[in-house]
């Protein structure tokens, strides 16, 4: 199963038809409507504020909702600390190598879904950075 990146799904919600990355955005959506997949709840966070910018608050409440009531996506969270100070121990190697907190972050969720295989994004900055493979719509449709 797929996890998906804000950005792949800030550039299909707010129909981003001038972005070169659009195209093949819309056929890696396409090729996975009606397939299970996985958006962190730091993914969908990021794309209820891009939404909510440039369509508004209740659109973006809206898709927040939907996005918890969908069948299709799978909403994933972290697990809780049990304190701020093992919080902070447990993700500072990771940040020592590079990865900045929202991908820690965002590395906490994927791992607690073994069915996530990878992580589709244009973010190239997540590639080996995150345990998951890291791959873009392009790849993931096989373009690149």
């Amino acid at each position: 199963m797929d996890a998906i990146g804000y950005d792949v799904l800030a550039i299909h919600h707010l129909a981003l038809e001038d972005d070169p990355r659009y195209p093949d955005n819309e056929e890696y959506i396409s090729m996975t409507r009606g397939l299970p997949k996985a958006v962190t709840v730091f993914d969908l966070l990021n794309l209820v504020a891009a939404v909510s910018e440039a369509v508004g608050e209740r659109a973006g409440r809206e898709l927040y909702l939907a996005y918890l009531r969908s069948e299709e996506h799978v909403v994933l969270f972290p697990p809780p600390p049990s304190s701020w100070e093992e919080h902070i121990e447990d993700v500072f190697p990771d940040l020592l190598r590079g990865l900045d907190y929202v991908g820690v972050l965002i590395e906490r969720s994927l791992e607690t879904n073994h069915e996530v295989t990878r992580y589709v994004t244009w973010n190239r900055e997540y590639r080996g950075k995150l345990r998951t493979k890291v791959v873009s719509p392009s790849e993931a449709i096989g373009k690149t």
